[in-house]
């Protein structure tokens, strides 16, 4: 795939984040990302930046998004329907901690006023095949709160495995979902 290439399943298309996917990615940023995706001091962080401040942070992760999207090992994708661009994120990464070397983790987040449309299932089938494409990766993991009930609701509808249920650093419950993505 070409840092410029899309895949499309002619409802969703993922591709390549851009810094003019600002608008929509500050919009994104709610109660309900933010519980499930951020890190322990990020919502304070956050918080405490003014709004320009929160705009040029946003502006920056953007463009290391694509300017390091051709390269990997990590890929962040910004998912537009036909009408509308950028209704949600999802990325895979072959260098995540939480999975074996090579095997891609994959993340996702629709944005508050396109949840439970579907989007995201379709845009995660996408970047699996975007995976068999362009990785030699075997596996793909989807880690989820057990609690996330959206998101483990696109681990099962993607076809993914519930694997094992672990406890994180924070102390809450996960529980991984594998996918193969070559073989039996």
């Amino acid at each position: 795939m070409g840092t410029n290439a899309i895949y499309s399943d002619g409802v969703v298309t993922i591709r390549r984040l851009q810094t003019s996917d600002v608008e929509a990615d500050l919009a994104a940023k709610d109660v309900e990302q933010i519980k499930w995706l951020w890190e322990p001091g990020d919502r304070e962080r956050w918080f405490a930046r003014s709004p320009q401040e929160q705009r040029d942070h946003v502006l920056a992760t953007l463009q290391l998004a694509h300017d390091s999207f051709g390269n990997g090992p990590k890929w962040a994708f910004a998912v537009d329907t036909q009408e509308i661009s950028y209704v949600a994120y999802v990325d895979c990464d072959l260098a995540n901690s939480h999975v074996p070397l090579g095997e891609a983790n994959i993340a996702y987040s629709a944005h508050p006023a396109f949840r439970g449309l579907g989007y995201v299932s379709r845009a995660v089938r996408l970047v699996f095949e975007f995976l068999r494409d362009t990785t030699d990766a075997q596996e793909a993991h989807i880690i989820v709160d057990e609690e996330n009930v959206a998101s483990l609701r696109v681990a099962l509808a993607v076809g993914a495995t519930p694997t094992e249920t672990f406890q994180n650093d924070q102390g809450r419950m996960m529980i991984r979902h594998v996918l193969k993505l070559r073989g039996s």
